[in-house]
């Protein structure tokens, strides 16, 4: 799980959301240290601020204490924020803290059923970028 390498449009997708000048951070159930070590091992930790991990808070998502836990390190309220996953659980969690979200349409990913849309559904990363 360290050394999966990343989709090939996630390098540029990060890089057109820091040149916009978005915050980017990460947010999994993973334990933080191997979340840091699959960033650094597909060579896109530097494209992100901060990682955050679930442990952290003791709550896997999609409960609300994770989501929480960024908005509160970085000030943010949720309406300003924009959860991107390819998770329908994920975008789920996200949208019931009040995030906005945005679903990454990856083959066989669609929307949970009985959810509300995401904010935005991208097949690529570069796209959200542009709808921002």
């Amino acid at each position: 799980m360290r050394s999966l390498p990343a989709h090939p449009d996630v390098e540029e997708g990060l890089t057109k959301l820091r040149e916009a000048g978005h915050d980017v951070v990460a947010l999994t159930n993973s334990p933080l240290a191997t979340a840091e070590a699959q960033l650094t091992n597909s060579g896109l930790a530097k494209l992100f601020d901060r990682i955050f991990s679930a442990e952290q808070v003791g709550r896997l998502k999609p409960a609300p204490e994770p989501y929480r836990q960024v908005l509160e390190a970085y000030g943010v309220e949720p309406g300003d924020a924009v959860m991107i996953a390819a998770h329908d659980w994920d975008i789920a969690g996200a949208q019931a803290a009040g995030l906005r979200t945005a679903l990454f349409a990856r083959p066989g990913v669609r929307p949970l059923p009985g959810s509300p849309e995401p904010t935005y559904t991208i097949s690529a990363l570069p796209e959200l970028a542009e709808l921002l």
